[in-house]
């Protein structure tokens, strides 16, 4: 009983009015809520990073390049023609993140690696290889390999406008922007956000919820576009290493049993 009273709740409900009790169970969670709990935008995303890798001859340059999520490479044309063909090689099979000429025409090709991007293309630890076509044989290879706090632990389940998508922006390091992004949600949908900091994944709604046991639960409607961008400041004193999931449950009559689910979002901060 006394480890329950130590829990977190946070609710807002359906008509705006917010309660929340905090006790001892999680700082972090009082730490890391405050305008999530609000369902606002308070703050932009921080700058990233542009890297350039240089077509230098039958060469990529650099070759191997660690970047951090939500960065961009700019892939520049220096001579001849050449692609920056994402994969092994030899050809194209029609499942690339990117498959691009550049020439005199087209001398420069940019890729943002953001965490919306690392959803839609998943590669094992986050790592793109790239060749150019004409020249694999020559060796012009190159890799890209992404440091993101975020990963898509999958259930989401669908609704009227298909799977609803839950991903996050920002490093998560203290001092920084980060967002947690929905998207391809029912419009003007009632929706609740579920963040706990284990998962066991339990069956619900004829889906599955991962965030269990539940830490926080937080209730407010969406707009007429189907997805909420909620963002701030990450402080300082998480410690590192901490995980944190999160998941949408979302009002939808085309779901199985009236709600959808996005997938289940996992963040870890460094």
């Amino acid at each position: 009983q006394a480890r329950a009273a130590a829990e977190t709740r946070a609710r807002v409900t359906p008509t705006g009015r917010r309660s929340m009790t905090i006790t001892r169970k999680s700082r972090t969670l009082a730490l890391v809520l405050p305008a999530i709990a609000l369902g606002v935008l308070l703050a932009p995303l921080s700058a990233q990073t542009t890297h350039t890798v240089l077509q230098l001859n039958f060469d990529f340059s650099p070759n191997d390049l660690t970047i951090d999520v939500g960065d961009t490479v700019d892939f520049k044309w220096t001579s001849e023609t050449h692609t920056v063909t994402e994969g092994l090689g030899p050809v194209p099979t029609g499942g690339e993140a990117f498959d691009q000429l550049i020439n005199p025409a087209n001398q420069i090709f940019s890729v943002t690696f953001d965490t919306k991007f690392l959803f839609t293309y998943p590669r094992v630890n986050d790592t793109y290889d790239y060749y150019c076509i004409p020249h694999l044989s020559f060796g012009q290879v190159g890799v890209v390999r992404v440091i993101s706090p975020w990963s898509n632990d999958g259930f989401a389940l669908a609704g009227a406008a298909g799977e609803p998508l839950l991903y996050g922006n920002g490093t998560l390091a203290a001092g920084t922007n980060a967002e947690v992004v929905l998207e391809n949600a029912a419009p003007n949908a009632l929706v609740g956000l579920f963040i706990s900091f284990a998962s066991f994944p339990v069956p619900f709604k004829g889906g599955t919820l991962c965030t269990v046991p539940l830490d926080s639960l937080t209730l407010f409607p969406i707009g007429a576009t189907g997805g909420v961008t909620l963002a701030d400041t990450i402080p300082a004193g998480i410690p590192s290493g901490v995980e944190m999931f999160w998941q949408y449950a979302i009002q939808d009559a085309a779901a199985p049993k009236g709600v959808a689910l996005s997938n289940c979002l996992r963040s870890t901060f460094p």
